[in-house]
């Protein structure tokens, strides 16, 4: 005998043929409570695991009646550990949540073939030794019959339920759905993270469970699991444990597969479902993932920042710079224009000031070609230039008679003029202002070059 319930007991069998080795469980109603109900409900079980063949499911492999008229079944024995047992010796916390991926995988199987399972804890799932979870005891499952009032068909004349992992419509003997057998693997999951059930210590009653099961909201995992395991289960483990615990059904997760999303979303490092709607959550978990990614981008971001930054600063020295350039540009051509024009004329009356009015004309005309570099590129600068070009030959013509008469001089002053003003004609042809003031300089050329030749 390796177990029984409250309806069948459960035997070890091998073949009594000897041909080859083989062994497996035998399941048979228990001779003394063979009663109606629990006929049609030992039937029922056999006709559920009849419709279920997954990895993680013991499979049925045969089926027949005692010569006391005793049905029975044959099932696929799992020698393993419970779960739960199971879990204690691993040494971390992902391998736990693998296996309870498998277990979420299997019952999700069952409810896609209309399986709701009821009686979903640790002591119904056995690990083997290769690490594989098995799902047993299908005996308080529902077949959900296609075509029939989910009311009654999700309840039963005979109140049979284990209060572990109980939902609070079950123990109120409500109709279930799906999302009871979330909520036992919600209590599940719960005693696999912190070590205990969600209802704290043993209770005394089952009146006591079964008040806590309905009203208590349980508290966080990572709140009560021993000291060494709390930190990795805050926030994300904590979240995913108490949404599956919802008293409430539609705020559970809506399927098991949903439950099992979110395990592998974690497992993954991506967002979890349960998790609250937070875009630094997000951020965080994006960056957890994309580490390389997200160090090179920042590092990209921070050169690039640092190069903006220098960039800037460069700019605003080049434009420190400039404005300099422009000022001391203005004050070399005020100088010049005040050489040429104003210091010259207050001293020309002067006498004995040939020599100094000499003097200024050089110095105005060594400011003006300096100006005159830059004058291409600026054609108002050009044109300030070729007026002064063309006042200064025409100063240094008319002090001929004070010895300061320089004809070379004055003849290239003109000329320098007249280029400049070609130069604009020539920027800007369709501009009649520009092209008289070149007629200007062609007249007062051709008269300088005819006066002093």
């Amino acid at each position: 005998e390796l177990g029984h319930g409250g309806m069948g007991v459960v035997y070890l069998a091998e073949r009594a043929d000897e041909a080859f080795e083989k062994q497996v469980a035998i399941k048979v109603v228990r001779g003394g409570f063979a009663a109606e109900p629990l006929m049609q409900r030992f039937h029922e079980e056999r006709r559920i695991l009849a419709t279920l063949d997954h990895p993680n499911i013991a499979r049925l492999l045969d089926a027949g009646t005692t010569d006391d008229g005793l049905p029975y079944f044959v099932m696929e024995h799992v020698d393993g550990i419970p779960l739960d047992v199971y879990c204690e010796r691993l040494p971390s916390l992902a391998p736990r949540l693998v296996l309870f991926h498998q277990v979420c995988a299997a019952v999700q199987y069952a409810h896609q073939r209309l399986v709701i399972h009821r009686d979903l804890k640790a002591r119904n799932i056995l690990v083997t030794a290769d690490g594989t979870p098995k799902l047993l005891d299908f005996g308080i499952a529902k077949l959900l019959e296609p075509g029939l009032d989910p009311e009654e068909q999700t309840r039963t004349g005979l109140r049979v339920l284990t209060l572990e992992g109980a939902s609070p419509e079950q123990v109120r003997g409500e109709p279930l759905t799906v999302t009871s057998d979330v909520y036992a693997l919600g209590v599940l999951l719960y005693r696999l993270l912190a070590g205990r059930s969600p209802y704290g210590p043993a209770r005394r009653t089952d009146a006591d469970l079964m008040r806590a099961i309905c009203e208590d909201t349980p508290e966080r995992p990572s709140a009560v699991a021993p000291a060494e395991r709390r930190r990795p289960l805050q926030g994300e483990l904590d979240w995913i444990a108490l949404k599956a615990l919802r008293k409430e059904p539609d705020r559970r997760y809506g399927s098991v597969e949903q439950l099992a999303d979110d395990i592998q979303r974690y497992l993954g490092g991506r967002p979890v479902a349960a998790a609250p709607d937070s875009w630094r959550y997000r951020a965080r978990k994006f960056a957890a993932r994309n580490r390389v990614p997200v160090a090179a981008g920042a590092l990209l971001a921070l050169s690039l920042a640092a190069g903006v930054t220098a960039t800037l600063w460069q700019a605003r020295r080049a434009e420190e710079q400039r404005a300099r350039a422009e000022h001391r540009f203005a004050d070399v051509r005020a100088l010049a224009t005040s050489l040429m024009g104003e210091l010259h004329d207050a001293i020309e009356a002067l006498p004995g000031a040939t020599a100094a009015r000499s003097l200024l004309l050089k110095r105005a005309c060594e400011r003006l070609d300096v100006l005159a570099l830059d004058a291409p590129d600026d054609p108002a600068l050009a044109e300030e230039v070729a007026t002064a070009y063309h006042r200064l030959g025409t100063v240094m013509h008319a002090a001929g008679s004070a010895s300061l008469g320089d004809a070379a001089a004055a003849r290239a002053s003109h000329r320098k003029g007249l280029a400049l003003r070609k130069a604009i004609a020539a920027r800007s042809p369709e501009d009649l202002e520009a092209r008289s003031r070149l007629v200007e300089s062609l007249i007062a050329t051709a008269y300088a070059e005819d006066q002093i030749g």
